[in-house]
């Protein structure tokens, strides 16, 4: 599932490349009703069409675009997805990667209107067309007035790259909870946008067992684990969420595929465990 630094890319690169643009035509599959579960395809046609795109928004794993008129889409990207954009054949294709976005000229799709599994399609009055991909149909898109005091998003907790609390609050947060830290990351009402493979990278540079009980930590522990949840968390966000950039001393590049042989760069044992009904990986000679 994209987590906050994939979609925090989506975001900024969809706003540097759209913010001014007015969208001419909005392409909807009226019989998907999954994606369009909470603001019928025709509503949400008829809300972007004509509309200028002025700005972007994000909390957690949710985005939303910025429109000069009410109401704005507000999109979540589900389990499996993406967003490409599609720029007109006399536009520099800018060099960027993100897992979640992709970015190409038009000259390499002949028929843009058929892309796999395009849920949702923009064509922007420019000749630029973004396209949201979702294999699985995990993703939504709502339609509100103030994205921010949407219900979905009012039950968000704190988001690392907006109001990270102070640790002394987190301490609060954490040791009334007597179960593994790891659920504890994992729990949106308390840490925004924060999935699987960030919290596994987060306890695994803090050197904390995901096993540990949010009673048993100490300040020192909490105020440890803040430190890693906002330098790994700004770090995926500042490398476009590219994987192949991420540290090579970061647990990512062997936690995938529950190997019996895998081990870090430093040559110690991971071990795959599941805590909270998520497949962990971590290494329990380091964390403690």
């Amino acid at each position: 599932m994209p987590e906050l630094a994939e979609v925090e890319s989506v975001r900024k690169h969809l706003e540097q490349l759209l913010k001014g643009k007015k969208i001419k035509q909005v392409m909807v599959d009226e019989t998907d009703h999954i994606l369009y579960s909470f603001a019928p395809a025709q509503d949400v046609r008829k809300a972007l069409e004509g509309s200028r795109i002025t700005g972007s928004g994000r909390k957690g794993k949710y985005f939303w675009f910025k429109l000069n008129k009410k109401p704005w889409p507000m999109i979540h990207l589900g389990m499996t997805g993406s967003v490409t954009v599609m720029l007109p054949k006399n536009k520099k294709v800018p060099v960027l990667y993100s897992h979640s976005l992709k970015v190409e000229s038009l000259a390499k799709q002949k028929k843009p209107d058929r892309l796999w599994f395009c849920r949702f399609l923009l064509k922007m009055e420019d000749g630029t067309q973004v396209a949201l991909i979702d294999p699985r149909r995990f993703g939504r898109i709502w339609l509100s007035e103030n994205p921010e005091a949407h219900a979905r998003v009012q039950k968000l907790g704190y988001d690392p790259l907006l109001d990270f609390p102070p640790a002394k609050k987190l301490y609060e947060l954490i040791t009334r909870r007597r179960i593994a830290i790891k659920t504890i990351l994992l729990n949106q009402a308390l840490f925004a946008g924060v999935g699987n493979y960030l919290a596994d990278e987060i306890l695994f540079n803090a050197r904390i067992s995901p096993h540990k009980l949010g009673h048993d930590f100490s300040l020192k522990d909490v105020t440890k684990l803040r430190k890693f949840i906002l330098s790994i968390v700004k770090k995926a966000v500042a490398l476009d969420a590219n994987y192949e950039k991420f540290p090579k001393t970061w647990l990512f590049h062997h936690r995938w595929g529950k190997s019996k042989k895998a081990q870090v760069s430093t040559g110690h044992a991971i071990t795959h465990d599941e805590i909270g009904g998520r497949t962990t990986a971590w290494v329990p000679d380091l964390q403690k």
